[in-house]
């Protein structure tokens, strides 16, 4: 064979070879290029599957990021807004809102007339007043704290179970001292429909135990000691009660370093005029005469008519609920007993405070309570309807129970201001209090858990519902 022609052999099977590792070389990087794509369309689905779930973690941090200065910014908009609008100005549509606007309220724990009273004693005394919705009674309380003498020693504290523009009015009349308000953020208006208010589902009061297990209702196993079942406005006094005394002592900026006198009143109570300077001269004779009184008692049911032997003298007697739980004031250690008998108070079957302070008194407490209580009483009670009154009047003869006290007061005005108070009697601690039977009506756990829970609360700052 001729030498050019094999040359030429040589040239086509190179090109053959080449051409061969070409298509073979093309038809991988093919392949290649297909499973990637292929790959590429599986991660795409896979991605989109799983979008939510691989992002949340993502937008969770952004969120995070966000959320401090987000949520700063609207709570300086917040109090803002709730320094510049009144809450008698306030109408909330519904329960969720009006539970929104208490809550604002109890986490900002704004004290107003700081502009007029931007300091106050370090003992000056707290003012306590529980207040429900009886705005013919507050207006009269009110007033009575206007016209004594040295209240703008004091820091007022109202303390709040029901949402009413009528009674926020009339605190925002309050000019004489600083003035705080907190709501007891359980309360029945609050919750209308479900515990701690009256629940559907909750057994009748009178339902016999047998018919209410076999109902099937909330509470069925638990009827109080006389076979009835809890009725929601009864338990409220006492829930708000221990609520507030909590809140006060171990809640509130500007409360929780307190170390003097917490007063403690109801809305339907008036002061005499040299209330304060007498509740001062009490404080110091508990001092420096009668370390072992508990409790300094302003008020008295029975009241005598004439104060000249009685208007500056005290006598020192066992607590009794019935006769001493009016205008009582005592300080965070008399607080810490009461506290350290939270299990007896919260489970006692009871549906009022007083009663169970008093059973607390006698059967926990290492020794009873001890009261100073002033003979010529400075606090009086107004109330001719409530809860243990019959009386169904709006106006409750409010302006005729005030016309009684102005005159007592009128009539006694020389016996008033005392320059120094005198320990009249001291009555034997040892005397035996007569057990109080149990009214009932505590009797259901939920209310039982409800009350413990009020100490875990008090962080300051903190919402409470």
């Amino acid at each position: 064979m001729r030498p050019s022609r094999v040359l030429k052999l040589l040239i086509v099977a190179s090109l053959l070879v080449a051409a061969f590792f070409y298509i073979v070389k093309v038809t991988n990087k093919d392949e290649e290029i297909r499973t990637h794509d292929e790959k590429e369309d599986k991660d795409i689905d896979f991605v989109e599957e799983h979008k939510e779930e691989n992002m949340e973690p993502v937008i969770k941090e952004e969120e995070e990021e966000k959320k401090p200065e987000e949520e700063s910014s609207q709570h300086e908009e917040a109090q803002q807004s709730e320094k510049s609008v009144n809450l008698s100005e306030r109408s909330p549509s519904s329960v969720q809102e009006m539970r929104s606007i208490i809550n604002d309220v109890n986490f900002n724990q704004e004290i107003h007339n700081l502009d007029k009273f931007p300091k106050r004693p370090e003992d000056g005394i707290v003012i306590v007043v529980q207040v429900h919705n009886r705005p013919e009674y507050l207006e009269q309380l009110v007033k009575s704290l206007g016209a004594a003498k040295s209240i703008e020693k004091a820091l007022l504290i109202i303390s709040h179970d029901y949402f009413s523009k009528e009674v926020n009015k009339i605190v925002e009349s309050i000019d004489y001292c600083q003035v705080m308000q907190i709501f007891f953020p359980f309360a029945l208006q609050f919750y209308p429909d479900e515990f701690p208010g009256q629940d559907p589902n909750d057994c009748p009061r009178d339902i016999p135990r047998d018919r209410a297990l076999e109902i099937e209702c909330t509470n069925a196993a638990y009827p109080d000691m006389y076979g009835h079942y809890r009725e929601a406005p009864f338990t409220m006094t006492k829930h708000h009660w221990w609520w507030k005394a909590h809140r006060v002592f171990e809640g509130l900026k500007a409360t929780r370093d307190h170390k003097g006198l917490v007063m403690f009143l109801e809305e339907d109570h008036i002061v005499s005029q040299d209330f304060y300077p007498t509740m001062e001269l009490m404080a110091k004779l508990q001092q420096s005469e009668c370390p072992e009184c508990d409790i300094i008692t302003m008020g008295l049911y029975d009241r005598p008519s004439n104060y000249q032997s009685v208007g500056d003298m005290v006598d020192v007697i066992t607590w009794q609920s019935s006769k001493h739980n009016m205008g009582m004031a005592y300080t965070r250690d008399t607080w810490a007993k009461i506290r350290s008998c939270s299990k007896e108070f919260c489970s006692f079957d009871d549906y009022n405070w007083d009663w169970t302070l008093q059973h607390v008194s006698g059967r926990c407490l290492p020794s009873t309570l001890t009261t100073m209580v002033i003979l010529g009483p400075r606090v009086f009670h107004i109330g001719t309807c409530g809860m243990h009154h019959s009386n169904k009047d709006a106006k409750c003869e409010v302006g005729k129970e005030v016309g009684y006290v102005e005159d007592l007061l009128r009539r006694n005005k020389p016996y008033l201001d005392p320059s120094g108070l005198y320990i009249k009697q001291r009555f034997d601690k040892s005397a035996v209090i007569k057990t109080m039977k149990p009214n009932g009506g505590w009797a259901d756990p939920r209310d039982k858990r409800l009350c413990m829970s009020y100490a875990k609360m008090q962080m300051v700052g903190q919402n409470d519902t």
